[in-house]
């Protein structure tokens, strides 16, 4: 079978094609993730999400999810830093 690459070919990143996880930040104010499996956390000042392999926590002031589906969700208000670990 002839392998076909899909760089180059559009503007999304590979890991929309490849099923890994995507995170975007917008300043430090949004997030939007991409591949999120489950909430694990959630407080004003701490969100942790399960985005498979790995988890990702959001460390804040006033953070809170504006928009959840299945297939991810935006954390929003004052993102200080992310943490990333093994989603245990």
């Amino acid at each position: 079978m002839k392998k076909i690459s899909l760089k180059g070919l559009t503007d999304f990143p590979i890991e929309y094609y490849t099923g890994e996880p995507h995170l975007e930040v917008i300043g430090n104010f949004e997030c939007v993730v991409d591949g999120l499996k489950s909430i694990m956390e959630y407080s004003s000042d701490r969100i942790k999400l399960n985005i498979g392999k790995r988890a990702v926590t959001f460390h804040g002031e006033d953070l809170h999810i504006n928009s959840f589906t299945p297939q991810g969700a935006i954390v929003q208000g004052i993102i200080l830093s992310l943490e990333f670990s093994d989603a245990d």
